[in-house]
């Protein structure tokens, strides 16, 4: 989001080191990241220092992108960000929603500058996982978010190779027919 951190050390009640961001220098500032440790940027902007991983599993960037040019095929799809977390290649929504800007836009009388008004809000959209694809042997297991309760991952949906559950799953985001899935 444009704004710079500075990588701090601090120390915890039982003196074990604690690492942290800082948008200014201060007391226990770090020139370098410490070795076993990595930068990380959460899908909405937070930045934290975490501990290396080893071994962890990963999603090859060819699965990400099977899933991204599911969605860039939907245009009601607008604005939603494609990730590998973990061993899932994971689909955010934004909020709000660029066509819920658009409408906005046009109900206010400012529809001549609509598309100048979704890109600076789009700017400051935070995101939300709505559906993910999870590894599961050669394949990928299909869940979407629950809004039921405390909310939370479904169970699996569908298993099989990523571009078929991709195909069909996808298009469903953003839809009635998403909370139809099971």
């Amino acid at each position: 989001m444009g704004a710079t951190y500075y990588l701090h050390e601090g120390r915890t009640k039982t003196g074990k080191p604690r690492y942290f961001f800082a948008k200014t220098v201060g007391q226990g500032g770090l020139g370098a990241v410490p070795k076993d440790f990595e930068v990380s940027e959460s899908i909405n902007g937070v930045v934290s220092v975490r501990r290396k991983t080893a071994g962890a599993p990963s999603v090859p960037d060819d699965d990400v992108k099977v899933v991204a040019a599911a969605v860039d095929r939907q245009p009601h799809l607008q604005g939603y960000v494609v990730r590998a977390v973990g061993n899932a290649v994971v689909i955010f929504e934004p909020h709000p929603r660029p066509s819920e800007l658009r409408d906005f836009a046009e109900r206010h009388g400012t529809s001549h500058r609509a598309s100048t008004f979704v890109a600076e809000r789009m700017k400051k959209a935070q995101y939300a996982p709505i559906m993910k694809f999870e590894r599961e042997g050669a394949g990928y297991v299909v869940l979407r978010m629950t809004f039921r309760g405390k909310g939370g991952w479904s169970w699996p949906l569908g298993a099989g190779k990523l571009r078929g559950l991709a195909v069909k799953f996808v298009p469903s985001i953003g839809t009635e027919a998403f909370f139809d899935l099971m």
